[in-house]
């Protein structure tokens, strides 16, 4: 149904004409016969776009469909647009505020040129991302996959999909962030936590051996000795990714998929570096699969006994140097970050955002080290590899021989 948001004058406000019941709304088309001379019916998206009243017409097809439209040469009609909850509200509201707290442009209900086009909350920073809160299951023909495509279109950088609700997150074909349920007096208290427990995932790269811990892709037990790259979920709460998003601190993976999530930029370059342009937003191929859809428990006795085998991994000239080989300004700095990561354990409030300010800017002059090193024309690593080299230096030092 088009136009399905109205404002009754009977006292009933603004409604969803699809939730009315069968008697409601054949009561409705009979109170609303002479609709211009009743004025019962106006349309809610004239009225809070432009503060323009048009009365509606009701009635029903030989079908059974339910229509309401404008009068002959008013205005044309409008796409389907869910009633906006109190919850649904609260968290536009909530991420505006965290938004323009951070000195981001935010703007409410933002359109496209296109006028079908629509975010929740705009956000305008160092990219442009389109905010989508989802509390109600989609509507055939116009789910999250076709609405953002539609928003990429619109030149949004991004779509940010974020739900409470599992069903709506499995079922949402794209990459969508989902958080731990919450009450309204939650949503609206800025120093309640709101932790992303889905759509948002770190980055890892391991060589396949029995040493590393990993369970192998192609179901070796002692591993294949190749190296691999994978996802696994990591935590972020909702207003740190609305921190970090329009200043290009987190980008989707595959937005398009539903198996897409959201990861750190360095972890986003060695994820495409690795898969490849499609992986990229607006990209047409299909995101690898997840370790654990790849694996398989049942093997005969000659594969068994071949999988235990050991495997040495060969000798590959393209991997890191050595952690040696690593400037020790590159070591400083992403100690320094670490150090000021760890110092936002138990902190809250204020001093929380002042830690992650420190962290952020801690991280940011790792990162642009990171890259002028591995510009120079006498190091052949890529940027990847010098960054998890460093880090590797500083998270897993080796032991002392």
């Amino acid at each position: 149904m088009h136009n399905n948001l109205i404002y009754l004058t009977d006292h009933r406000g603004k409604v969803d004409a699809t939730q009315l019941s069968d008697i409601e709304w054949a009561r409705l088309v009979a109170d609303n016969r002479d609709s211009t001379r009743r004025r019962l019916v106006k349309c809610a998206w004239c009225w809070d776009e432009d503060d323009v009243t048009h009365w509606m017409k009701t009635y029903s097809r030989n079908n059974g469909a339910r229509v309401i439209s404008h009068q002959p040469g008013e205005s044309a009609d409008h796409p389907y647009q869910a009633l906006e909850s109190d919850e649904h509200k609260a968290y536009c509201d909530r991420v505006e505020r965290v938004g323009v707290a951070e000195g981001f442009r935010a703007r409410r209900e933002a359109r496209a040129d296109d006028g079908r086009t629509r975010s929740d909350v705009l956000l305008v920073g160092a990219r442009h991302v389109s905010y989508e809160m989802q509390h109600s299951p989609f509507k055939q023909g116009y789910g999250a996959k076709e609405r953002t495509r539609r928003s990429l279109a619109a030149k949004r950088d991004a779509v940010a999909w974020h739900t409470d609700s599992s069903i709506i997150a499995d079922g949402a074909r794209v990459a969508m962030l989902r958080s731990n349920p919450a009450r309204l007096p939650q949503i609206e208290n800025p120093r309640y936590q709101l932790r992303i427990l889905g759509g948002y995932r770190k980055v890892l790269v391991w060589d396949c051996t029995v040493r590393e811990g990993h369970r192998c892709p192609k179901g070796r037990y002692a591993g294949c000795g190749a190296t691999h790259v994978d996802a696994q979920p990591s935590a972020i709460t909702l207003d740190d990714f609305i921190r970090q998003a329009p200043a290009g601190l987190v980008l989707p993976v595959q937005p398009l998929d539903r198996l897409g999530f959201w990861t750190t930029t360095q972890d986003y370059e060695i994820w495409v570096d690795h898969f490849g342009e499609a992986s990229r937003p607006g990209g047409s191929g299909a995101e690898p699969r997840r370790q654990s859809e790849q694996q398989a428990d049942g093997h005969s006795r000659r594969t068994a006994a071949k999988d235990h085998a050991p495997v040495v991994p060969q000798q590959r000239t393209d991997r890191p140097q050595a952690v040696t080989n690593i400037p020790d300004e590159l070591i400083k700095l992403e100690r320094s970050a670490e150090d000021a990561r760890g110092k936002l354990v138990g902190l809250d409030g204020e001093a929380y955002a002042g830690q992650w300010k420190a962290w952020r800017t801690a991280a940011e002059e790792f990162q642009a080290a990171v890259t002028e090193y591995a510009a120079r024309r006498d190091v052949s690593m890529s940027r990847p590899e010098v960054e998890q080299a460093a880090k590797k230096a500083v998270r897993h030092p080796e032991p002392d021989s």
